[in-house]
């Protein structure tokens, strides 16, 4: 079974993404497996919007350790099953939390070995540090997943009101990389990232 992992900073949509993702497959429901960095699972049915209430938040790091889910997709006339991995966000300082530490060291070492790479990016954060070429934490996945040549940028939250402009700004910010403008919140885009899927599960 193919493993995609889903990464980026802390509240750039990973989770949301995650599960309006397996929403708009045709899941109803999800069963989602929580892997803690010393390897503790547990599995937790949900609704999808039951997933929404309990998992997404504006709160910082509210995903501290993996969360999978084994998802469906048609293709052609086959079904095939795929992981999700939605990730602890990554940031660029050490955090003061060993729970949050872990978590990050989780997202990175499933990075090394995951078969395709999401990387979703906020487009309500394009800050100086990207358009002066200060190295950012979002620089970094995006070097790595270039060579890996099995990754995507997901430009998040299309429904702002200047997120043409910073759409823009990050076509010129990272151009090797293919991106697709999504909203999570209101499950947009997704039809190209369900082909985007089809063709590398």
């Amino acid at each position: 079974m193919r493993d995609l992992i889903v990464v980026g900073r802390p509240n750039s949509g990973k989770t949301m993404f995650t599960l309006n993702f397996a929403s708009y497959i045709g899941s109803k429901s999800v069963d989602i497996t929580f892997r803690s960095y010393d390897d503790l699972i547990t599995c937790k049915h949900f609704s999808v919007e039951e997933a929404r209430r309990e998992l997404c938040s504006n709160t910082l790091h509210k995903t501290r350790t993996l969360q999978s889910l084994v998802l469906k997709i048609a293709i052609g006339k086959t079904a095939v099953n795929f992981r999700l991995n939605d990730t602890c966000g990554i940031g660029e300082k050490i955090h003061n939390e060993v729970a949050v530490r872990r978590g990050m060291a989780q997202t990175l070492s499933l990075m090394r070995c995951a078969d395709f790479i999401f990387h979703i990016i906020d487009l309500s954060y394009i800050s100086k540090e990207y358009m002066n070429g200060s190295s950012t934490i979002d620089h970094e996945i995006y070097n790595y997943g270039i060579i890996q040549n099995s990754y995507i940028i997901l430009a998040n939250k299309t429904d702002i009101p200047y997120a043409k402009d910073n759409l823009t700004k990050l076509s010129c910010i990272f151009p090797k990389a293919t991106i697709i403008p999504i909203s999570a919140l209101l499950s947009q885009g997704l039809k190209e990232v369900k082909s985007c899927v089809a063709r590398n599960i």
